[in-house]
This record gives C-alpha cells, structure tokens and sequence, in this order.
C-alpha cells in the first residue's frame, strides 16, 4: 500500500492506494492503443504458449485480451507521459 499526501489551496488530501485480492496483475508483451470521440481505449493481451511438439518445440502460441482500459484523452496524455518519463530513466540506469 502506498501513500501520498497533497496541499492545494490549503486543502490536505491524504490518498491511500490499495490492491485488493480480486486486483488483476500479469505480465503483458502485446497492447494495443485507439481512441474514440472522447476516450482513449488500451487493451493488454497476454501469449500463451501451445503445447511443444515431439521435438520439444513450441510452434503454435494463443493471444488472448486480458484487460481494456478506457480513460479520458487527457488522463491518457498524463499516463502517457509518465510511460515515457520512467522507461527513459530504466534505460539511463542500465
């Protein structure tokens, strides 16, 4: 669980960040991105791997949808944003 507090205009939030039992974490290696009139829709899809042939060789994979997010076009733009912001710093640490 995470915390964060903000100030505006004198006004303290406190924000408490949870991840319930029922939350939905997974690794994803394919997404795909479109947009409406008013939202941007993301949707994560998951590979799942086909059983191997008698060589031992996985020939055949499933993708499956996992998640789709929908959000407003600017909420989209601030995730966005952070995306970019965090992968440069990954690539700077390594």
């Amino acid at each position: 669980m995470a915390q964060e507090k903000k100030t505006r205009d004198e006004l303290l939030i406190e924000r408490i960040y949870e991840q319930p039992a029922d939350a939905v974490s997974f690794y994803t290696e394919i997404a795909q991105v479109f947009g409406t009139l008013h939202e941007t829709i993301i949707q994560f899809y998951e590979n799942i791997p086909g059983p191997p042939d008698r060589e031992g060789r996985i020939t055949k994979a499933r993708t499956r949808l996992r998640a789709t997010i929908t959000l407003s076009h600017s909420h989209a733009g601030n995730l966005g944003k952070l995306l970019l912001e965090k992968s440069k710093k990954q690539k700077g640490q390594k």
